[in-house]
């Protein structure tokens, strides 16, 4: 019987790649969205800077600096939702342990234990650090690789691919 054992510590690094797991996957129509009123916005201010400075208003820095403000937030989506889920995670629950067993698998916290089947599982991500599987748009999990205790990433990956039937999206 094939059995998998993970232990994870939830950090910024690890909600990073979770948000942008999502982003990239489930959540990738909203994102295009969100992307292209950003670039609109950021085009508008660009305009009204450029505007501004030719006649002679000094104001025109603000618009400039709003355009650019919102170049960073956009460029740096996957950190600001990343840092926001980490504000979410209840005290005790940045340590995970993962049990991968042939019928589900238990996600287990300082604080919870949950009990996982494979079918809840809509898509599985793999980074060069991460493991992760989204179980919807907003909610997901992250284990690390370096964190096997039993089992190597290398047949996880297989594992996992086969018991969720999804492909794994390597970001």
């Amino acid at each position: 019987m094939e059995e998998y054992v993970v232990r994870t510590t939830v950090d910024r690094r690890a909600m990073t790649a979770l948000a942008r797991a999502a982003r990239k996957t489930l959540r990738r129509r909203r994102s295009r969205l969100v992307h292209t009123f950003g670039m609109a916005v950021t085009a508008v201010m660009l305009v009204l800077a450029l505007g501004n400075w030719m006649i002679g208003d000094r104001t025109w820095w603000l618009n400039l600096a709003l355009a650019l403000l919102m170049l960073v937030v956009t460029a740096s989506e996957d950190t600001v939702n990343g840092l926001a889920g980490l504000r979410q995670v209840q005290p005790g629950s940045r340590e995970v342990t993962a049990e991968f067993t042939g019928e589900h698998y238990v996600h287990q916290t300082g604080t919870a234990v949950s009990l996982w089947q494979y079918d809840k599982v809509q898509a599985v991500c793999e980074t060069g650090e991460y493991f992760i599987l989204l179980l919807d748009s907003r909610h997901g999990q992250v284990y690390a690789k370096e964190g096997f205790t039993r089992g190597t990433p290398m047949a996880f990956r297989d594992f996992i691919s086969r018991k969720t039937g999804k492909l794994i999206v390597y970001l």
